[in-house]
């Protein structure tokens, strides 16, 4: 009768084991793929506020985004982290220096892993909008067209 006690105690512990093990091997992986990174601009301006975006396929609740900016010689300086929601992380950015910069994001936590997404953006020192004095709609012909480009761009 004891034996008969310790063969199903025995056999409760192993299917018991089983079933962890089999929930475990089939629960979903933390981690998701940043698929791209916007910076809301290719030419940001310095003191300007921005809104970057991460783009993530495959998140799970609690995922998180980490945001870092490089400058060309690829020293990276942390932004910060922010949640996945709906496909999406954002983190405000206002550049403090004029330059070439990658904005890195990744759901790892690693801006050099395979997760992570990245993007070129250039800051230039000139104020949004403070350009110029305004007058090159006035150039007859081109006028419309190159204020057109000129605004485009956050020149104007």
């Amino acid at each position: 009768m004891a034996t008969r006690r310790i063969r199903n105690s025995i056999l409760g512990g192993a299917v018991t084991a089983a079933t962890a093990l089999a929930v475990l091997s089939t629960a979903p992986a933390a981690s998701a793929q940043v698929t791209s990174v916007s910076a809301g601009t290719a030419l940001a301006h310095v003191n300007s506020t921005y809104t970057l975006t991460a783009y993530v396929g495959g998140s799970n609740v609690g995922t998180q985004v980490s945001f870092w900016i490089a400058d060309t010689s690829g020293n990276a300086t942390y932004l910060g982290a922010s949640p996945v929601a709906s496909g999406t992380a954002t983190l405000a950015w206002t550049p403090t220096a004029a330059g070439s910069y990658n904005i890195i994001a990744s759901d790892d936590g690693n801006r050099t892993s395979n997760n992570a997404g990245s993007i070129g953006v250039s800051v230039t020192s000139v104020p949004a909008g403070q350009m110029g004095s305004g007058s090159a709609s006035k150039i007859p012909i081109i006028g419309g067209v190159l204020s057109a480009l000129l605004n485009q761009f956050g020149l104007a």
